[in-house]
């Protein structure tokens, strides 16, 4: 099958046009990885070319929301790493809602869904889902929209059933999910409480006084200017002692991050905030 393949200079006129047309700076993302996800964007819609591509984004005002939906970095399936959430379920959870009336998750990009289920069932698991305030954050309102109505692929249930009996002794996923033809529904009270935010690339409108941040696997698609701006955000929406968990790939490293951080868990990247 014909593959259409992105030129450096067609990426970079994709990339002029979001910025001037739409205020979405895409710059500093990996350049890889965004032209991967706009050559799948073109053969999803049959564009044929990087002009069948703009002239879409320019005459059809919803293809932007299209776009921005495509875009994002997807979760591939439910207590994805079981290890990291066993520390979440055994460890650090426990020890950090134990004795708090008032504790704040941000996911800074919520992505598909799967890693905010899985934390909400978790803390229900845990008696603590109405001990928090979790805020979930994304570049686009179609993105958002499908995590409410909670649906998924149906074939992603062996591999979510799977890692969840790696986590858990008791119950079934099968409790929080039902399936129907080709896709599956998750229990929508599981998010009814959340606060979903409509965020820009930029990381200006950041909530503050975060206990707690899920992160994982977005940064490799930065590079390396996106990185460190992403970090100083995150950092500044923190309080101190607050928990930071990124991608097993990636790793703190900016000029003053060993005056910010403290590495707690080197196999599960997870970070705490420095006190002072």
């Amino acid at each position: 099958m014909y593959r259409y393949e992105l030129g450096i200079v067609d990426t970079r006129n994709i990339i002029k046009t979001l910025k001037e047309d739409f205020n979405y700076d895409f710059k500093n993302y990996a350049l890889t990885f965004f032209k991967r996800r706009v050559e799948n964007i073109i053969r999803l819609y049959n564009l044929k070319d990087t002009e069948g591509f703009l002239r879409k984004l320019k005459s059809d005002r919803e293809f932007i929301e299209i776009f921005l939906k495509e875009i994002c970095i997807e979760s591939t399936e439910m207590f994805r790493d079981p290890s990291m959430w066993r520390v979440l379920r055994e460890e650090l959870l426990p020890k950090l809602l134990a004795n708090t009336s008032s504790f704040k998750i941000w996911f800074p990009e919520v992505s598909s869904g799967e890693e905010l289920f899985s934390l909400n069932i978790l803390l229900k698991q845990l008696h603590f889902l109405d001990k928090v305030r979790i805020i979930a954050s994304s570049i686009s309102t179609k993105k958002i929209a499908d995590i409410k109505k909670g649906k998924f692929l149906a074939r992603k249930v062996e591999v979510n059933d799977a890692n969840y009996k790696r986590i858990f002794s008791q119950g079934e996923l099968s409790d929080y999910y039902k399936v129907d033809g080709d896709f599956g529904y998750w229990d929508a009270d599981l998010v009814k409480d959340v606060e979903f935010k409509v965020d820009k690339i930029s990381f200006d409108d950041y909530p503050k006084g975060v206990k707690f941040i899920i992160f994982r696997n977005h940064m490799i698609y930065f590079n390396q200017i996106l990185q460190e701006r992403c970090m100083k955000m995150l950092n500044n929406s923190m309080v101190p002692g607050g928990h930071l968990i990124i991608g097993n790939n990636e790793k703190i490293d900016y000029w003053n991050s060993d005056k910010d951080y403290v590495l707690v868990n080197a196999g599960e990247s997870i970070y705490k905030k420095k006190l002072t």
